[in-house]
């Protein structure tokens, strides 16, 4: 049974907590809105979290999103990140992704790496992290695998949601009525108990025994794709045939990755693992490549943290040192391979 959960605003008023806390289960609280500037904290942000810890209810909050860089993420996570300071939530934080201007305007990459970097500031401080956006949104610019990884809240006012994904949460009218609040009221029906879960601690659900795979496959132009590899059980390659194009999978969480084709330049980023679909099933064009690029994404039933390790080999040379998501430090380039040398052999493990 879906559990009734309200979000509030400074929109809403002045709150009647005590005639509220027996309608609902839970309330996600606007904490403010934009970068860390104290004019764009929520006027009403801290009677309503300090009401509902008095009172027991328990509480999350949302951010709304003007970011447009990262810089702005980074911003926006620790403008939470100081307001709730202190505060003991039962409910994620939620990235409030919905402006059209700015968020909205971003290309598909940018406003990944705006998610990837609020997301990450939340989740080292020890707080889930959601996302929040209508069901537009969910099916265009977040339909990626890698927004799977963050619990979801939909906004969809209709009879039914209608989303073929799991979803933590589902806003289903923004016209609702409760207790305690005069006029019109967002409610959610609620999927998942994250009081349970979360345990009022900002703790994170106990790590799983959970074995993360990758398995990945190359093609060349001489044996086309050849048979899919497991971890470092083997290397993807065959008789120093130059490596065309490449598909990197993981069995938990995702991966996003892209090739350097030798003597031109960088292919769009790919997410997906189908040898058949050129779009986004496998990174290449036909053409010989001599540098590759991986980043994996740990879900968030795996903490800690985890990273793909992978190294290409040149023709007619030895394995390159290993390279580490798209790190750069001594001896990490941001990629594997080097500019000319084309690839003939790839590993790759997760750890």
């Amino acid at each position: 049974m879906a559990m009734k959960v309200i979000d509030v605003s400074r929109h809403n008023g002045e709150i009647n907590w005590e005639d509220t806390k027996g309608e609902i289960d839970g309330v996600i609280i606007r904490c403010g809105y934009g970068d860390d500037i104290a004019s764009q904290d929520d006027e009403r942000w801290k009677y309503n979290a300090d009401a509902c810890v008095r009172l027991g209810i328990p509480f999350g909050v949302y951010l709304y999103s003007y970011a447009d860089s990262t810089a702005h993420a980074k911003s926006e996570a620790e403008h939470v990140l100081r307001l709730i300071k202190g505060y003991k939530l039962s409910y994620p934080v939620y990235y409030d992704l919905e402006d059209a201007q700015t968020v909205g305007s971003v290309s598909g990459d940018v406003l990944q790496e705006i998610v990837h970097t609020f997301a990450t500031h939340i989740e080292q401080a020890g707080y889930w992290c959601g996302l929040y956006a209508n069901y537009s949104w969910f099916e265009t610019k977040l339909a990626n695998a890698y927004y799977d990884r963050y619990t979801k809240w939909i906004a969809r006012y209709a009879s039914t949601l209608g989303y073929n994904k799991e979803v933590g949460m589902w806003q289903y009218t923004s016209t609702g009525s409760v207790a305690g609040i005069s006029g019109n009221v967002d409610i959610s029906h609620c999927y998942r108990d994250f009081p349970k879960l979360i345990g009022g601690e900002n703790a994170w659900e106990p790590p799983k025994e959970t074995e993360v795979n990758v398995y990945y496959r190359v093609r060349t132009k001489e044996t086309g794709w050849l048979e899919e590899v497991r971890n470092l059980e083997d290397y993807a390659g065959y008789k120093g045939y130059a490596v065309t194009d490449i598909a990197v999978r993981a069995n938990h969480g995702s991966v996003r990755y892209r090739v350097h084709v030798k003597g031109e330049k960088w292919l769009p980023y790919v997410s997906g693992y189908d040898t058949k679909e050129s779009k986004n099933g496998y990174a290449g064009n036909g053409r010989v490549i001599d540098a590759i690029e991986i980043y994996y994404y740990t879900p968030e039933s795996i903490r800690p943290y985890q990273k793909i390790k992978y190294r290409i080999a040149p023709k007619g040379g030895n394995y390159y040192p290993w390279q580490y998501d798209t790190e750069k430090a001594p001896g990490q380039d941001g990629y594997a391979g080097v500019y000319g040398k084309e690839i003939v052999k790839f590993q790759a493990i997760i750890e």
